[in-house]
């Protein structure tokens, strides 16, 4: 009897410290008015970029002390969820009293991400960024499948899709018309793909840097187009500025692997080129740009990190 008595205290004693022990939920309301310290989370570049914004929820223990132990994620944008964690983790909150003891709690947090516009705004501007995209995906799937006179169709209308974006998208209207100047130089339709790598060139001359790698492209595809119609004297000029403007983008990367692909994007003008002088009578010019062309190495077994 007195055993079966002591284990009963000892149940008790021992559910007692659980109860102590256990953690409390509180409502976010209330966990706010005990804030202490609140970081704000840096917005990330790349969600900034691709215009992401809104709301992370993110569930958080908090301390006895009041410092945040443990934050899981809820709801969000993988993009922005990283920044608000690391945010969160650095709050601080007065201790949570519970019978007039401190107490390990748990509660929610909304940790918002705005660009500056409204929800209506937003979801009008993702709404249309997304159909651009697919249409995209669409206009280059047939490019890369050869189906050129059907990537045409797809990739005009990726056109249009591009020209409805805000004005600051501009590097969706770049690929826009780069797309559907591929799509027109495979049929041979040179001097409409020219047009096209124009309206690309003047967009990358307006947003880019002169060492950044899609100027390069953009006069690479010019040169491609003059070269298609005939005009190899000017078609030359836009092979060199491709050339000197790649070999900058590659000389300021940092990236391996970018470096990499830059060598071969230079290395496919070096090539084209050659052809151009040969057929303009320049045998020596063309013999250099080949030796320069064949000395250029490209790696296959790097990789994006």
């Amino acid at each position: 009897m007195r055993q079966l008595c002591l284990m009963i205290m000892l149940l008790f004693l021992l559910g007692m410290s659980a109860a102590q022990d256990a953690i409390v939920g509180v409502p976010s309301a209330t966990a706010n008015e005990h804030i202490l310290k609140k970081i704000d989370p840096e917005y990330p570049p790349l969600a900034k970029t691709a215009r992401i914004q809104g709301k992370v929820l993110l569930k958080v223990t908090i301390a006895k002390g009041g410092d945040v132990t443990s934050v899981k994620v809820l709801s969000g944008h993988p993009m922005l969820a990283p920044s608000a964690i690391q945010a969160v983790k650095k709050w601080q909150y007065k201790p949570f009293l519970v019978d007039g003891q401190p107490a390990e709690v748990k509660t929610e947090i909304e940790v918002p991400f705005s660009l500056g516009i409204s929800e209506a705004d937003y979801k009008k501007e993702q709404d249309a960024s997304n159909a651009y995209f697919k249409q995209e995906d669409k206009c280059r799937s047939l490019i890369k499948a050869q189906q050129f006179a059907e990537a045409e169709a797809a990739c005009k209308t990726g056109v249009d899709l591009a020209e409805k974006l805000p004005a600051r998208r501009q590097m969706e209207r770049l690929s826009a018309y780069r797309n559907t100047g591929v799509a027109l130089f495979y049929q041979r339709k040179f001097s409409d793909a020219l047009g096209l790598y124009q309206h690309e060139l003047s967009i990358a001359q307006a947003t880019l840097k002169p060492d950044e790698a899609e100027l390069g492209y953009a006069y690479h595809d010019v040169a491609l187009g003059l070269h298609g119609t005939g005009d190899l004297q000017q078609a030359r000029s836009y092979y060199e500025r491709a050339e000197t403007t790649l070999e900058q983008a590659r000389e300021h990367i940092d990236s391996a692997f970018l470096k990499n692909q830059y060598s071969g994007s230079i290395k496919s003008v070096l090539l084209d080129y050659v052809v151009l002088l040969r057929q303009s009578g320049d045998s020596s010019g063309a013999d250099a740009a080949e030796r320069k062309a064949k000395s250029i190495v490209v790696r296959t077994d790097l990789k994006d990190n």
